[in-house]
């Protein structure tokens, strides 16, 4: 099919035209709210971007909907809490260097994302590099299709091939199961974007310019913003990450002052070690590595409680670490029932 928008015009597989028109209905509908979702999945060059603004400029025609295109996905968390009825595009540029702990905030925030999306009847666009590194219920459960870029023979990007929903729970058990990535096996079609990201019209101008898309905060968008803004975002993500690390390490350290805490209520015969155990829903010798684990971070039990400050082992305690229970109940410096610390 050919798309025609003022100078931009370009075409656009006719089955893959079809599947938008249904993801379209379901967000412009009245009677039952819902929102629409879909995926483009492919590595670094293989066209998702470019996917991504054609598959957002046909539902702004169809839809009149603004389209906001986001790098930081905390940004566009706010933003899709606060408005209704949007194109949204999240174009991540560098998941690959995100952490496990990091990877799992991010999906977290994800799933967030999806449902506020179906409160707010936007229609959500993500690009993804490696779907193994998001849980089943985003790759799968709320997506209504992907569409895998790839190049032919390794040199021809801009090939896609389309997995419907139904498709997606065996591409992802292929994965789990075997680390297969069987994209064509389980493909409904396929097809070939025309090129629109980096395309000039016969006017002279870029058609990115022409597509009049918000990216973070900026309206109107050129090509150049996006660049710009693309590498705000890139060098951003090492200071983001080491603010992320420290809060981290901060709220870790908090917790260990915590269990810390409950572990001295056992030294100070104030509960048993079975009744703190209970309290939190852990085993008996979870206590004693609190205990353990705090004396390792520095604090210190002193006569009138105890301290949450960081100071030499010593004093009214020795700071003698214990590796199990049977350690506890034979080492006659620690005070407490034999059953715990």
């Amino acid at each position: 099919m050919i798309i025609t928008d003022g100078e931009i015009h370009y075409a656009l597989e006719n089955k893959l035209v079809k599947k938008l028109d249904l993801m379209i209905n379901r967000v412009m509908r009245t009677k039952q709210k819902q929102n629409a979702y879909i995926e483009n999945h492919g590595s670094t060059g293989e066209g998702k971007t470019n996917t991504a603004l054609i598959e957002a400029h046909y539902v702004k025609m169809k839809t009149k909907r603004d389209v906001h295109l986001f790098f930081r996905l905390s940004n566009l968390i706010e933003f899709a809490k606060t408005t209704e009825k949007k194109i949204i595009i999240w174009d991540e540029p560098s998941l690959d260097s995100l952490s496990t702990d990091q990877m799992k905030v991010l999906n977290r925030d994800l799933l967030r994302l999806i449902n506020t999306a179906r409160k707010k009847r936007h229609f959500i666009i993500i690009n993804f590099t490696k779907f193994w590194r998001f849980p089943q219920d985003i790759v799968v459960d709320t997506c209504l299709g992907m569409v895998h870029m790839h190049s032919r023979g390794g040199n021809e990007p801009g090939r896609f091939l389309y997995i419907r929903q139904k498709n997606l729970e065996s591409l992802w058990n292929a994965y789990a199961k075997y680390g297969k990535r069987e994209f064509a096996k389980f493909k409904s079609f396929g097809g070939k974007m025309p090129e629109i990201i980096e395309r000039i019209l016969p006017s002279g101008e870029r058609c990115f310019d022409k597509l009049d898309f918000w990216i973070e905060n900026t309206p109107h968008a050129t090509y150049d913003d996006y660049e710009r803004l693309k590498d705000e975002a890139i060098a951003s993500i090492g200071i983001h990450r080491e603010k992320e690390t420290k809060k981290e390490e901060k709220l870790k350290l908090d917790l260990t002052k915590v269990r810390f805490v409950l572990a001295g209520l056992v030294k100070q015969k104030v509960l048993t070690t079975k009744q703190v155990a209970d309290l939190v829903g852990v085993n008996k010798g979870r206590v004693v590595d609190w205990w353990n684990k705090g004396l390792e971070a520095g604090f210190f039990l002193e006569k009138e409680g105890i301290s949450l400050g960081n100071k030499d082992f010593g004093g009214s305690f020795k700071g003698t670490i214990f590796t199990s229970m049977d350690d506890v109940k034979e080492n006659p410096t620690i005070e407490g029932e034999s059953e715990g610390i």
